[in-house]
């Protein structure tokens, strides 16, 4: 860089640090840097909500949304943001997650439902998770993020004002959500979340023993291939986490003295008693060289040796050697006209060909266009299917130098996308969650042999209860267990 353009990007900084000012935090009343305002917090926070709900899926179950959103609107109100419009859904994820957007949108998986114990363990993750709003966390790595773009176009930043460097990162939807936390930022939120549990009348202390949980989880738990990620990977743990969570608790509910803090396993095992648990595979699952998605009554072939990876409506299919890669994404209630003006719009690609065909009785548009970023071209050859009021829409990429090579292996998904008619396979059901009275005296793994659960599932049940196979139960005592 030379001299002048150091002296004008350094103007362009002071501009820009003058402009957004040193925001005051509003759980430390500290000033800080940050570039975005509440209202582009609220902004960012409904795109991305927008994205998350596209991307993984809202989990299909009224009076479990409704729930948890009674309990956390009864937490945020108490928290340092009241004001913020609180949202809180359950992703319909098998993966143990919980995450948040700016602007108060809080995510739930069902998968970390089925792994909490009781009412008071999810009222932490759920503080946690409002901390990291009200401290602003993401909005500061946003606010890192933008100043890390600054040099991409400074003319443009000078005269426009470092509003318009939003933009980028409103495009880039969910992924914003993992950028992973400091250990600073995840101290702080567990603090925070020991606090407003503690403050509604909940035993904070139960949050170290979820995270006790997650450090048991058996690594094969999840959807296999699934790209939205595990707590830890975006939640970095902090050494003496646990003990510092029950250390905190107790120094809270001893301010609070008089008041009764709340566990509730009974209230919480109700709530998620017939939920949906591992994947689904009513959603979609692969046997052999096929995967089926019985929602939607299709099916389409794999090439061989390809890797899948399945996330809510979007599938990726990716060469062994990574040479090519296809993307189906599903559009439910859509047209493929306004599917493909927006693919076109949005991938800047060149359309080199267009036409429309029919294949395997359904109506097709297909596209061959190319992307160049100045000195690579990639070719890309996108089939979309209208399906009843469903579209969906093949993109299969590879360099143009593979071109040749690869296109019968990559657009064969597309190619073979056919209607599913195997009954056996249209009615595959979920494991689901269930919850079972214990009788009598006896310990887990007697109990679960006594009622005729898989010997395989055993592990796992023990896990998600937070026990051993050799632990006690007493009479009148509550297990979830797998079916």
């Amino acid at each position: 860089m030379t001299f002048k353009g150091f002296v004008l990007q350094g103007l362009v900084l002071c501009c820009l640090l003058s402009a957004a000012g040193c925001a005051v935090n509003p759980v430390t009343g500290q000033q800080q840097l940050m570039l975005l305002s509440e209202q582009d917090e609220s902004r960012l926070g409904s795109q991305t909500d927008q994205s998350v709900i596209e991307q993984y899926g809202v989990y299909q179950d009224a009076g479990l949304q409704n729930y948890l959103q009674g309990m956390g609107q009864s937490i945020a109100r108490i928290s340092h943001r009241p004001s913020l419009d609180w949202q809180f859904k359950v992703m319909d994820s098998p993966v143990v997650n919980a995450f948040a957007a700016p602007g108060g949108y809080i995510y739930v998986t069902r998968g970390l439902l089925a792994a909490v114990n009781d009412e008071a363990e999810l009222a932490g993750i759920l503080g946690h998770e409002i901390g990291h709003v009200t401290a602003r966390h993401s909005a500061q790595q946003y606010s890192k993020m933008m100043l890390a773009n600054i040099g991409m176009s400074l003319g443009q930043q000078f005269m426009g004002g470092y509003g318009d460097m939003l933009g980028p990162i409103m495009e880039a939807g969910a992924g914003l959500l993992f950028l992973k936390f400091s250990r600073d930022d995840e101290r702080e939120a567990d603090a925070l979340g020991v606090e407003y549990a503690s403050r509604s009348g909940y035993d904070a202390g139960r949050m170290a023993d979820f995270f006790i949980t997650l450090q048991n989880q058996p690594s094969d738990n999840g959807k296999q291939g699934a790209r939205l990620p595990e707590f830890f990977s975006t939640h970095p743990n902090p050494v003496n986490r646990e003990a510092n969570v029950r250390t905190m608790a107790a120094s809270w509910q001893s301010r609070l003295s008089g008041q009764k803090f709340l566990v509730n396993r009974k209230v919480l095992l109700n709530q998620i008693d017939g939920l949906v648990y591992g994947e689904d595979p009513r959603k979609g699952f692969r046997e052999g060289d096929w995967y089926y998605l019985p929602q939607f009554r299709v099916q389409l072939p794999i090439p061989a040796q390809w890797k899948l990876e399945q996330e809510g409506n979007n599938l990726q299919l990716t060469h062994p050697d990574r040479k090519a890669v296809c993307i189906v994404g599903i559009r439910p209630d859509s047209q493929s006209t306004d599917i493909v003006a927006n693919f076109v719009k949005s991938s800047g690609a060149k359309v080199h060909g267009d036409r429309s065909t029919t294949n395997n009785g359904m109506s097709v548009r297909m596209l061959l266009s190319t992307i160049d970023d100045g000195n690579n071209r990639a070719v890309i050859v996108s089939h979309f299917y209208q399906k009843g009021r469903d579209v969906f829409a093949f993109h299969a990429m590879t360099s143009e130098a593979d071109f040749d090579s690869l296109k019968g292996a990559m657009q064969s998904p597309a190619s073979g996308f056919t209607a599913m008619t195997d009954r056996d396979k249209l009615n595959r059901q979920p494991h689901r969650i269930a919850v079972k009275t214990v009788s009598r005296s006896t310990t887990l793994e007697s109990f679960l042999r006594s009622i005729n659960i898989d010997s395989g599932l055993w592990t796992r049940i023990a896990w998600l209860n937070g026990r051993q196979l050799s632990t006690p139960l007493a009479a009148g005592e509550q297990v979830k267990i797998i079916q």
